[in-house]
């Protein structure tokens, strides 16, 4: 298998915000050197969500569908990454057995859902309040299982930073 076209590295350099929250993303990263971290921003302020250093893949649900970032990742030191495209993965999954594709299909899924629930427990451990959290739910709760951790992750920072808002002005008039 010709991995060369996959295997493309690229130098971000510290403080080089490389995928943006909000934004689409069809490739994945494995770093080599370095540190990244990703990161959520609310009210203006950064909260850091978890830093991954070498030999970590970053966005390799990105490989199997279009996805909208939920956070942003950025170099923390220089850092050398491998880019992998869907494009070149899907070529090589092409030439792969049909039962291996799904295999890595189901397991792709089946991780994107466990990184959803850490993410979200660490959102909760960031001081959410309880009205926020259970105004999402609440928006949410038809939505399929799935599709509810992403929603939530993309929802609750905003509606927790409204709702904090909203009481410093009650406390303020008071």
């Amino acid at each position: 298998m010709n991995t060369k076209s996959v295997m493309e590295r690229t130098v971000l350099h510290a403080g080089k915000v490389f995928i943006k929250e909000g934004e689409e993303h069809s490739r994945a990263y494995i770093i080599q050197t370095g540190e990244v971290r990703s990161f959520r921003t609310e009210n203006g302020a950064r909260l850091i969500l978890e830093t991954y250093g070498p030999n970590t893949i970053i966005g390799e649900a990105n490989l199997f569908e279009d996805r909208i970032a939920d956070k942003s990742y950025e170099a923390v030191q220089n850092t050398t990454v491998i880019n992998i495209t869907r494009h070149e993965f899907e070529k090589i999954l092409q030439k792969t057995d049909s039962m291996i594709q799904t295999v890595f299909q189901k397991m792709a899924s089946k991780l994107q859902s466990l990184k959803a629930e850490k993410e979200l427990t660490q959102l909760k451990e960031l001081e959410i309040e309880e009205g926020a959290f259970h105004f999402v739910r609440d928006v949410i709760k038809d939505v399929s299982e799935d599709q509810r951790r992403k929603y939530e992750l993309a929802i609750l920072p905003h509606v927790n930073a409204l709702v904090k808002s909203v009481k410093r002005l009650k406390e303020s008039r008071e």
